[in-house]
């Protein structure tokens, strides 16, 4: 029981990371999809959290997949089409916590970023569906 809620402590600050709360931009961000500054509705749903919905303002240069820490190896990025698969895997090496992330939308008004993770030996996903709401970030 123990593993589930370390697992869903990770996961809760691996949404809130891909929520987009000010993270700094990655050297491998060109690759990634980049979102239209401003303030953002972000709604999540997974089996460990339920739905949630937050507005979330970005600015320019956050990263669509949050900040990474130093056990973490350079997301790779595939673009198919109009998606595009991002995998991050951290940790130990023998002990690799992966998600992976399929990303559709324009970016400009909509996203939506579904995921699959795999930490320490459980698995679980999560869907974010993100819409613009306004250049200003403030009320």
């Amino acid at each position: 029981m123990q593993r589930a809620q370390l697992f869903s402590s990770g996961l809760v600050v691996a949404l809130l990371f891909l929520a987009g709360a000010h993270s700094p931009a990655l050297s491998s961000d060109a690759e990634l999809p980049k979102r239209r500054p401003g303030l953002w509705r972000i709604s999540t749903i997974s089996p460990e959290i339920g739905l949630q919905t937050h507005d979330v303002c970005i600015e320019e240069g956050d990263s669509i997949i949050g900040a990474q820490d130093e056990s973490c190896a350079k997301p790779s990025v595939t673009h198919a089409n109009d998606q595009i698969i991002v995998t991050i895997e951290c940790g130990p090496k023998d002990a690799r916590d992966v998600t992976s992330l399929l990303f559709t939308g324009d970016f400009q008004n909509w996203y939506r970023a579904q995921s699959k993770a795999t930490a320490k030996g459980n698995r679980s996903g999560f869907t974010i569906d993100a819409k613009f709401l306004s250049e200003r970030c403030t009320s």
